[in-house]
């Protein structure tokens, strides 16, 4: 009966913790989840704008093989959007496709574009029956967080080569121009958006 009133005794002691110790406990928690939680938005932004670069070349591609294989002609056009124009739960689309034997499936296989990234292209382009680039110069694509200022430093570029088509992913570094309420899709104006500014990566 000694031993066991010993042992209740010596469990009741190392059993818990005391007030202060959960206070110093809640304060580190706090200090690393503050210094954590930023980086991890910037990461999840950067994947975001990673992940519709990854599926707007691949869509880019798509269409190339479409236009060869039925033989027909497709025009892709930027659809322009503004600053945070997307209504949440919908799905925008950043390109329309008009082909000559109207086929309905291409547009389904856009990618769909939210509010936390932005667009920019240099120009609209065709695509001829064959499969090639109908234009005088590369086709430029710059895509990047609505965040960049704020953190997410992430700008990707694509580059259709005129005439082969053959898709080019890279870097975008002329940033000057990056405002903190960019439109979600657009065709740039001021010929900002220039082949020599997208790296390979």
């Amino acid at each position: 009966m000694i031993i066991g009133r010993k042992f209740k005794k010596n469990f009741h002691k190392i059993n818990g913790f005391t007030l202060v110790e959960l206070i110093v406990a809640v304060g580190i928690i706090s200090t690393f989840s503050g210094l954590i939680l930023p980086s991890f938005l910037n990461w999840v932004r950067a994947e975001k704008v990673n992940s519709y670069t990854r599926e707007l070349g691949e869509f880019f591609r798509i269409v190339r093989l479409d236009s060869r294989r039925w033989g027909s002609s497709c025009m892709i056009n930027l659809i322009p959007i503004m600053h945070n124009a997307v209504p949440k739960g919908r799905n925008y689309y950043g390109y329309s496709v008009t082909c000559d034997d109207d086929s309905p499936t291409i547009n389904s296989l856009a990618p769909a574009i939210n509010n936390s990234i932005f667009q920019v292209t240099n120009k609209n382009f065709r695509i001829t029956p064959n499969g090639r680039i109908s234009s005088d110069q590369p086709i430029v694509v710059v895509i990047g967080s609505q965040n960049y200022n704020s953190g997410a430093k992430k700008l990707n570029c694509l580059i259709i080569q005129s005439p082969t088509g053959h898709v080019i992913r890279g870097k975008f570094y002329d940033t000057g121009w990056i405002t903190n309420e960019m439109e979600v899709s657009k065709i740039d104006q001021d010929n900002i958006i220039n082949p020599a500014s997208c790296l390979p990566s």
